[in-house]
């Protein structure tokens, strides 16, 4: 039984006359005109309604059916509603909340068609029933007019049509995506051309279309913008720059990197640069999706790439990849020699580098005049701090003076000594079945960690079980397993993890041929300034991991063609490269070499 308010109440005197909300939704799809979808709805309403009866308030939306209904109206697209002279009093949204107040304009509410509601049934049958819960009955103009509600005919009826929109609104989803799947395949560009390219269109497939005027577009590269393209990805590959900086060179030159809408260059539009694979020559699509009105970004693995490229491409694909790599590693560090977020703001060239050996946090660095300590951040006072790393010491501390004796004495006497190759080989596997049996030994460590591990975890649930139920002290025992247990689970996880990593590739011997084409420059790192010091971190990739408990280091470079591009810049500054408009070319990944110093001793 639907609860009458007092509108509604006095509606059912036949003398009185029945205030009607009418409720109109369009959407913007394909070549509707939303302005004479709303128009006709609003007729049909009106054309309804039976004697007595009058329109007292209009509500209409320019939405996906499959849009929440709180969600409606968020944008501007109803605007084009008023702006045609269209009569709206507000969205579905607004339609709820007038019906929710003590005395609403309305006693009933009309749509043309149910699906016009909402294209999805949960939505559809919502409107209907927080109508119904103020007693306010829904129609549509296909239903006859009853106030007392609809009856057993009417409602199976409504419920078949709710059901039909939203299953046609899922298949007409996805036709359309395998319209887009398709027409991606074949190569036609979806979307604007990106900065870099131009849109060359050609005529519609389709004949009908074709005699429309439609047509359909491919990539061809832009010669004004692609050295803008290439210098982005090269700075970012080669010299690891973040964002901002190569922000900042672009706009240092205008002349030869025109920005995308001739006001200077931003940090998204770079951004959207270095995201974008389309610079591959492949067409890619999906990489966005709309959940819930909102457009959000699609995982990598939802992608739809085409098979070969299909456009000339400005970057190849191991380069679009490293650039990817390179992102999520740079993080929020920032670049050497460019300014913090305060005048008062040092550059540490460990920024990012140094990391905890126990508990692998980065340790960031903390001025203490006249020296400087990398901390790590782990607090034993935390509990899940402590919960995690129960064996961490309680500080983590090592001065930039330390690290810097170590990292000089790793490029000294590992990379710019004429020894470097011999000290490299007898350090790593000289064979395959070298690098093979290297890769069992320490998969079978770790799958007896993993074994370990796991019996530990079957004794808590056993120490677990045995708890006696009217034991005192039964909670904080229950609570000190599951802490343990989580303890447990998280090494475990972690063990687990390592172990599909390492046997996931075939191992094989490493060849340090690259190191002879790095020059002999003994021990330079004493003679660089802290801006050219970071800059040969970066480019070597430096890390270091600091083992607290036994006063240790260990460090790590990674040496690539890029390294080698690179370091030029470093050893001889006064040639920085801006302009230098070479294609970048990544380094092959069987070319990485990483050289470990054994732990040294402090």
């Amino acid at each position: 039984m639907v609860t009458s308010t007092p509108a509604a109440h006095a509606a059912l005197t036949a003398a009185e006359p029945v205030p009607v909300a009418i409720a109109a939704r369009t959407s913007t799809l394909g070549l509707q005109d939303p302005v004479a979808s709303v128009r006709r709805q609003i007729r049909a309403c009106q054309a309804w309604l039976p004697p007595g009866w009058f329109i007292a308030a209009v509500y209409s939306d320019v939405e996906s059916g499959a849009t929440d209904l709180e969600q409606r109206s968020r944008t501007d697209s109803w605007k084009v509603l008023t702006q045609a002279g269209l009569p709206r009093d507000g969205g579905m949204a607004d339609l709820l909340r007038e019906a929710a107040s003590p005395s609403p304009r309305f006693a009933v509410v009309v749509c043309e068609d149910i699906e016009r509601s909402a294209r999805d049934t949960f939505n559809s049958l919502k409107l209907e029933k927080e109508l119904g819960r103020h007693g306010i009955p829904l129609f549509a103009t296909d239903e006859p007019a009853d106030i007392a509600g609809v009856n057993s005919t009417t409602l199976l009826v409504r419920r078949v049509k709710q059901g039909v929109a939203e299953w046609y609104r899922l298949k007409l989803k996805e036709q359309t995506w395998k319209g887009f799947a398709e027409h991606n395949a074949e190569g036609w560009n979806i979307g604007p051309a990106p900065y870099g390219y131009a849109a060359e269109k050609h005529p519609h497939p389709n004949p009908v279309k074709a005699a429309q005027g439609r047509t359909k577009t491919r990539l061809v590269i832009n010669p004004a913008e692609r050295p803008a393209v290439e210098a982005i990805f090269r700075w970012r590959t080669v010299k690891k720059l973040g964002v901002p900086t190569i922000t900042s060179r672009l706009n240092a030159d205008p002349a030869a990197y025109p920005s995308p809408a001739g006001k200077g260059w931003t940090d998204p539009a770079v951004r959207a640069i270095l995201a974008n694979p389309k610079y591959t020559g492949h067409q890619v699509y999906g990489r966005r999706t709309k959940r819930n009105g909102h457009v959000i970004p699609a995982p990598p693995e939802a992608w739809l790439w085409t098979p070969e490229p299909v456009h000339e491409p400005i970057v190849t694909m191991e380069t679009w990849t490293a650039a990817q790599q390179i992102g999520a590693e740079h993080s929020t560090s920032r670049d050497p020699g460019t300014a913090g977020p305060s005048p008062a703001s040092r550059t540490y060239v460990y920024r990012g580098r140094v990391r905890c050996r126990d508990c692998t946090k980065r340790m960031a660095g903390r001025p203490q005049p006249p020296h400087v300590y990398y901390t790590c951040p782990h607090k034993a006072s935390n509990p899940r701090h402590a919960a995690a790393h129960p064996g961490h010491p309680r500080t983590v501390q090592v001065s930039e003076a330390l690290l810097d004796k170590i990292t000089g004495r790793f490029f000294r006497e590992r990379i710019f000594t004429p020894g470097r190759a011999a000290l490299l080989a007898a350090q790593l596997p000289a064979t395959n079945p070298e690098a093979q049996a290297r890769r069992d030994t320490e998969a079978a460590a770790l799958a007896a960690q993993i074994r370990k591990l796991s019996a530990q975890q079957d004794a808590q649930i056993t120490a677990l079980e045995d708890i006696p139920p009217d034991s005192p002290a039964a909670k904080d025992m229950r609570a000190r397993i599951n802490t343990r247990f989580a303890e447990l689970h998280t090494q475990r996880t972690d063990a687990e993890t390592r172990l599909a990593a390492l046997t996931s590739h075939q191992p094989q011997a490493a060849d340090p041929a690259i190191l002879d084409e790095i020059p002999y420059a003994g021990d330079i790192l004493t003679c660089l300034p802290a801006d050219l010091k970071a800059r040969l971190f970066d480019v070597f990739d430096l890390a270091i991991s600091w083992n607290r408990t036994d006063g240790q280091a260990t460090v790590t470079a990674v040496i690539t063609d890029a390294t080698l591009e690179a370091l030029p810049d470093i050893l001889d500054p006064g040639q920085d490269g801006y302009h230098d408009t070479a294609t970048p070319q990544p380094a092959a990944p069987t070319a990485m070499k990483e050289l470990a110093q054994p732990p040294i001793t402090l």
